[in-house]
């Protein structure tokens, strides 16, 4: 019988209409796998969303509208208001009873709500970063008073993620850059890499274009994904008299125009294809009608996209220094890693896999069913509350 609750606290989980936080979802569902918690999701979403209460495959999700400045803009500075109202939520739905983990995604503002809750029921609290920039100090979109926002959240983050009991980063990667902070003090640590749910994504044993190599990527048009860099090594191999190849890009963002403008102004339009985002559960097939997975962005914590594409044996090309590169075995580094920004680099190691035109077989290590049970066997997991 579950009788003890474990409770996700986070700004992302999937619904009917959108796929956004899926990874959480994946990991919700192997926590209820292979574990006997009762396990539940509270969804942060701002005050003024309309979302309410719903189930998500079997898991239930309950709404939490957090009071604050719109557009990231000193966010916490309203957290006494949202600390009485998280305290009478949980005793309104009764989710202080039998509670003994709360898991937070993402610093604000789920660990210091998950902090809160701690302060009044005696439970574990464990605070998952997923990006490099754990604090959130980039968010500010205002650089009139973005110096005096980074401190005041850098100072405030810091002693709540302190507070928890766990501190998880997707990858060493990221805790490096945890650590980097002069006070940063954390009680325990884990690495938990971005495992992935193989019976959503796996090699389909389709046969490949024969006449046309494929390269495919999947991420959201901003900067640091450096979707260009990707386009212009698609250039040099064109002008290289190489014709069967093609490039095929997902995701939407505010890069996507200055991309299409490129590949028009240079007469890229038959090797590049922008397509439209799609379903989760139509991923899958995308994976496995390409050749070649490539992720350029060189600020990534640990890409889910690149694990999904690798679950489909696909090889998958990334840049140095990522999170990415911990789990790449290190005789393919030189095969799989380009240099950042480099688009010559990146041409270099794509006509390798094209002259190679090879699977790239997933190491079953980081299915979401082992990554999860490991976790659970640490010895967080093992120690009293």
């Amino acid at each position: 019988m579950k009788d003890k609750k474990y409770i996700i606290i986070s700004p992302l989980f999937p619904s009917d209409k959108s796929h956004v936080g899926s990874y959480v979802y994946d990991q919700a569902k192997a926590l209820v796998d292979v574990t006997n918690y009762d396990i539940s999701i509270i969804k942060v979403v701002s005050f003024f969303n309309f979302q309410s209460d719903y189930k998500f495959k079997g898991i239930n999700v309950k709404i939490f509208k957090v009071l604050d400045f719109p557009f990231f803009i000193f966010p916490g500075i309203f957290h006494w208001i949202n600390s009485f109202r998280i305290k009478r939520f949980f005793k309104t739905h009764k989710l202080d009873c039998n509670l003994e983990i709360i898991h937070a995604h993402v610093c604000y503002p789920s660990v210091y709500l998950a902090n809160v809750i701690s302060s009044i029921v005696n439970i574990k609290v464990i605070a998952q970063h997923h990006g490099i920039d754990a604090l959130q100090l980039l968010n500010c979109r205002f650089n009139f008073f973005r110096n005096i926002q980074r401190r005041f959240l850098k100072k405030r983050s810091l002693l709540e993620i302190n507070k928890a009991g766990l501190n998880v980063s997707v990858s060493e990667r990221v805790r490096r850059e945890l650590r980097s902070f002069k006070h940063y003090y954390p009680n325990t640590e884990y690495i938990l890499y971005n495992g992935v749910d193989t019976t959503k994504f796996y090699n389909k044993k389709k046969l490949k274009h024969n006449n046309m190599y494929v390269i495919g990527c999947i991420a959201n048009f901003w900067k640091i994904k450096n979707h260009i860099s990707l386009i212009k090594a698609l250039e040099l191999i064109v002008l290289e008299g190489f014709y069967d190849i093609n490039l095929r890009l997902i995701g939407s963002g505010r890069e996507l125009y200055k991309c299409k403008k490129y590949v028009q102004d240079n007469n890229l339009t038959s090797y590049v294809q922008f397509e439209n985002e799609r379903s989760h559960k139509m991923i899958n097939n995308f994976y496995n009608e390409i050749d070649l997975f490539v992720l350029p962005s060189y600020y990534e914590a640990l890409g889910c996209v690149l694990m999904e594409a690798w679950a489909t044996d696909t090889p998958i090309l990334s840049i140095k220094n990522q999170g990415i590169e911990e789990l790449i075995p290190k005789e393919e580094h030189q095969n799989l890693l380009a240099d950042e920004k480099s688009p010559r680099s990146l041409k270099e190691k794509i006509m390798g896999e094209y002259n190679r035109r090879r699977n790239f077989p997933f190491n079953n290590k980081y299915n979401i069913q082992n990554t999860i049970t490991d976790f659970i066997k640490s010895s967080f997991f093992q120690s009293d509350v």
